[in-house]
């Protein structure tokens, strides 16, 4: 499934060692990390 809504919504799907290497990135720079997931990405089931 493609999103098309939310802040990263521009970027090209990205495999699962590309998340790793940006989550670890944020982690190295010692950045607040939030990661979301639904099974049902419509806007109101947001948080």
């Amino acid at each position: 499934m493609r999103l098309t809504q939310g802040t990263f919504s521009f970027l090209p799907d990205l495999t699962d060692e590309q998340i790793a290497k940006q989550v670890a990135y944020c982690i190295s720079k010692g950045w607040a990390v939030n990661i979301e997931f639904t099974d049902d990405p419509h806007p109101r089931n947001t948080y």
